[in-house]
């Protein structure tokens, strides 16, 4: 019968082998299994970036909300890359905050919301500048000594801060509530600063600090739609799991576990060695993505520039 090498027994018996260490007073099997999946989950995407684990991600755009956080799933995967697309239209995608925010910029407006009054609260008023962005508001004046009292809105409409109570309505602009910590003397400006935002069709998209910030904000429902590279997933063992990914990677696997149990016993002779076949496993297991990835140009922001829109410029606005 023929031997089945994309399978975890088979690997972990081949690192016993490798790193001479076959009995489990040496190193014991759940030892070994951490290795492997240690290797395979957060080494292996570093070390070979396969045209495999490519695959697309996509998420819903909610009305009226611009920004969406990948933490939740950020080591899921390994990379985005362009080009990005709302409901089939593709669009700008940036990772250079300065750049994206040269071209789209937040700008925050101050005015004059009420004030003083003598006492501590509650103050009103309304922002004309709509609608609001959720966690830019900040509402400022000074007490009868003179220090400052800020509030600020936690993103949900409500104000945190030198304020024991106080709403925002992000839609209508209306300031309720507010309950400063000290007494504001009469005549006393209350100020209000916030950012505000246009909606419609997102036409760029920005990927910074573990986000996606879309400009403008949706005025609708969409669909984004972008590249993503996939990590691996940890192996469970036993149960009959099936092996997560290609039969090439059990080579790779195998070598890479065994180079890291090398390197944590300070064996550079022998992590040198297996770090010939190592890398030989892994030309092998990349073979299939260059092969692949052969049958087309690379696109460049030259030779695509004729054929617009592209990657690089994406669809005007409308």
């Amino acid at each position: 019968m023929a031997t089945t090498i994309n399978n975890f027994t088979y690997i972990s018996n081949k690192v016993r082998r490798i790193t001479a260490r076959t009995s489990a007073n040496q190193i014991t099997d759940e030892e070994v299994r951490g290795y492997i999946n240690s290797f395979m989950v957060y080494d292996l995407p570093l070390h070979a970036r396969m045209f495999y684990n490519r695959q697309p991600y996509s998420r819903q755009l909610n009305t009226n909300v611009g920004t969406y956080s990948i933490t939740a799933i950020k080591n899921t995967y390994s990379n985005f890359e362009p080009p990005a697309y709302i409901d089939g239209f593709q669009i700008q995608y940036m990772q250079d905050e300065q750049s994206f925010y040269q071209l789209y910029p937040r700008l925050k407006y101050s005015v004059t919301l009420t004030t003083g009054s003598g006492v501590a609260g509650p103050y009103a008023g309304t922002y004309s500048y709509l609608p609001i962005t959720p966690g830019t508001v900040v509402i400022s004046t000074t007490d009868v000594a003179g220090n400052s009292l800020v509030a600020t809105d936690n993103g949900a409409g409500v104000l945190t801060g030198d304020v024991t109570a106080g709403t925002v309505n992000y839609t209508t602009g209306a300031i309720a509530a507010v309950n400063f910590t000290a007494v504001v003397p009469t005549g006393t400006t209350i100020y209000m600063s916030a950012n505000n935002y246009i909606t419609g069709r997102p036409i760029a998209v920005l990927y910074f600090n573990n986000e996606f910030v879309f400009w403008p904000y949706p005025d609708r429902a969409y669909t984004f739609q972008i590249t993503a590279y996939i990590n691996p997933t940890e192996y469970a063992f036993g149960g009959g799991a099936a092996f997560p990914g290609l039969n090439q990677w059990a080579d790779v696997i195998t070598f890479g576990a065994s180079m890291k149990i090398f390197t944590d016993n300070l064996d550079i002779e022998s992590y040198g060695k297996v770090k010939i076949l190592f890398d030989e496993a892994k030309r092998l297991a990349l073979r299939r993505t260059m092969e692949q990835l052969s049958t087309q140009r690379v696109a460049t922001i030259y030779d695509d520039a004729t054929n617009w829109p592209n990657q690089y410029y994406g669809y005007p606005y409308s």
